[in-house]
C-alpha cells in the first residue's frame, strides 16, 4: 500500500473535552498511511478551547484544515460543509471523542480496494470516559451480503461518490441515512474484520430521552427502506411525534 491517493477524514465537532479531542484528532495525524487531509469543522461558535487546540497542531502539520461555522448548524450541515472543503478520492469519518488506531485508514483502504467495495466499517472496541476498555463490538457482519442483511457498519470509509449523496438532516440517525441511501443505490459495502477505533461511550453523551427517540427515527428510516425508497425528511418529525412515547422513553 502507497500513499498515493488522498484520504479526506471528516471531523466535526461541538462540545467535546478537550482532552477527548485532542486524542481523537492526535490518532488520526498518527495514522500509518500518511496522505491524508484532516478537516475540522466547529460547530459550537461561542467555544474557542477546542479551536485553539486545533489551530496549534495545525501550525505544525499543514494537513489539518479548519472549518468555523459562525453559528451551530448541527451534524448534517457541519459534515456537508466539511465535505465540500474536502479534495480526497476517499472519505473518512471520524467522531471528534474515538480514538483511531494506527493502521485505521491503511487497513480500511487496502480492505476496500482489495474487495471491490465502495463503503466500508469495521470492528470496535467500546471504551468508557477514561480510556478503558469495556467490550468488544465484533459480531457485526463483514460480507457485503452480510451487511445487505444487518445494515449494520460502523466506523465509515468509502469512495467519494457514497458521500455525493449528501448527508440529510436526520436527527440522530444522520449516518444510518446515509448508509441506508447508499444500499438503495447500489453501492457495495462491508466491515473489516478487525477493530480499528476505540468507540468512547459516556454517561452524558446521549440522554435516555433522545436514546429512545434516535431508535424510533432508525425504525422509520428502516422501514422505508424495506419499501425500497428514503424516508421523506420533511415528515420525520411529525412521525416521530406519533411515535414517541414519553413512559417508555424514560425506561429505554
Amino acid at each position: 500500500m502507497t500513499d498515493s491517493q488522498l484520504v479526506s477524514v471528516l471531523m466535526p465537532c461541538y462540545r467535546e473535552s478537550a482532552k477527548d479531542f485532542t486524542e481523537a484528532l492526535a490518532s488520526i495525524l498518527k495514522q500509518t498511511y500518511h496522505r491524508i487531509e484532516v478537516v475540522v469543522v466547529f460547530d459550537n461558535p461561542d467555544d474557542n478551547t477546542l479551536y485553539d487546540i486545533a489551530q496549534n497542531y495545525s501550525s505544525h502539520d499543514s494537513r489539518i484544515c479548519l472549518v468555523r461555522n459562525e453559528r451551530n448548524l448541527g451534524l448534517a450541515a457541519s459534515l456537508e460543509r466539511a465535505f465540500k472543503v474536502s479534495r480526497g478520492q476517499y472519505i473518512c469519518r471520524m467522531d471528534s471523542d474515538d480514538i483511531s488506531e494506527a493502521q485505521r485508514i491503511e487497513r480500511q483502504l487496502s480492505y476496500l480496494e482489495e474487495h471491490e467495495l465502495d463503503l466500508v466499517g469495521s470492528y470496535l472496541n467500546a471504551i468508557d470516559e477514561d480510556g478503558s476498555q469495556l467490550y468488544l463490538v465484533d459480531s457485526i457482519p463483514s460480507s457485503s451480503e452480510g451487511v445487505r442483511r444487518s445494515l449494520m457498519i460502523r466506523n465509515w470509509f468509502g469512495r467519494r461518490s457514497v458521500f455525493e449523496m449528501g448527508y440529510r438532516s436526520v436527527p440522530l440517525a444522520e449516518d444510518y441515512d446515509l448508509l441506508l441511501r447508499a444500499e438503495l443505490e447500489g453501492f457495495t459495502i462491508g466491515n473489516v474484520p478487525e477493530a480499528l477505533i476505540r468507540y468512547r461511550m459516556t454517561v452524558n453523551s446521549i440522554s435516555r430521552s433522545n436514546l429512545y427517540k434516535q431508535f424510533v427515527v432508525s425504525q422509520c428510516l428502516r422501514s422505508a427502506f424495506k419499501e425500497g425508497r428514503s424516508l421523506d425528511v420533511d415528515k420525520i418529525d411529525t412521525i416521530v411525534a406519533e411515535r414517541f412515547d414519553q413512559r417508555r422513553a424514560e425506561n429505554y
